[in-house]
């Protein structure tokens, strides 16, 4: 179902949104992306683009859930509302998942 072409970006969208409904990078590494890691092995992707991929997509999603601890904690001390921040932050996570 998965091709090998597809793989890399499916990756980051997979550990994006999971990452996102958790609200940890670390939880979805070490589930999500252990599983991606064997998935790439079995495809022929090299070790090191798969584990980019998954990491991407895992601190991308962490930075923008609403239910991350630094991203509650950031706004919060700084005095601004949760969303805006989030939206603040998009200008400097969007750029990472495309350098790979």
């Amino acid at each position: 179902m998965l091709s090998p072409k597809w793989f890399l970006l499916c990756s980051i969208i997979i550990c994006s949104l999971m990452s996102i409904s958790l609200g940890s990078s670390w939880t979805t590494i070490g589930t999500m992306g252990v599983a991606l890691m064997g998935v790439g092995e079995g495809l022929g992707i090299p070790a090191p683009m798969s584990a980019g991929a998954i990491l991407s997509g895992a601190f991308f999603g962490d930075k923008q859930s609403p239910q991350s601890d630094t991203t509650n904690f950031a706004p919060a001390v700084a005095g601004t509302d949760l969303y805006s921040h989030v939206r603040s932050m998009l200008w400097t996570t969007i750029p990472g998942l495309g350098c790979r």
